[in-house]
């Protein structure tokens, strides 16, 4: 099954789709609404509940200022995903997903 990509708003599903490589540290901040408004939730760490974790499992906005991300719509690192480079996403669409549902999110680690 292909992996299901945001980045640049399309779906990838080439397998020799290469991630910009961004040494800074692993930070996004997630917004309960489109535009990065409304409650906001910083993440440096991987965490497979966000339910659990922060009590929430949605995210209208994201913005990544720092590395790259994975996005997953269930808990525990399942279902549909979505790899987010460092860039701001200002809704669901932005980062390829008709849902703005957020079951859990874990770093991208680079080989060096």
């Amino acid at each position: 099954r292909p992996t299901q990509t945001g980045t640049n708003t399309h779906t990838h599903t080439n397998p020799l789709y290469r991630l910009s490589q961004d040494s800074s540290p692993a930070r996004a901040h997630l917004f309960e609404r489109a535009g990065f408004s409304g409650k906001r939730t910083e993440l440096q760490d991987d965490i497979p509940n966000m339910m659990t974790r922060y009590s929430l499992n949605r995210a209208a906005s994201i913005r990544v200022l720092g590395g790259a991300w994975v996005v997953y719509q269930e808990p525990n690192y399942r279902g549909p995903h979505y790899v987010l480079e460092k860039r701001d996403y200002n809704n669901a669409s932005d980062w390829g997903s008709q849902s703005s549902t957020v079951g859990s999110m874990r770093r991208v680690r680079f080989n060096n």
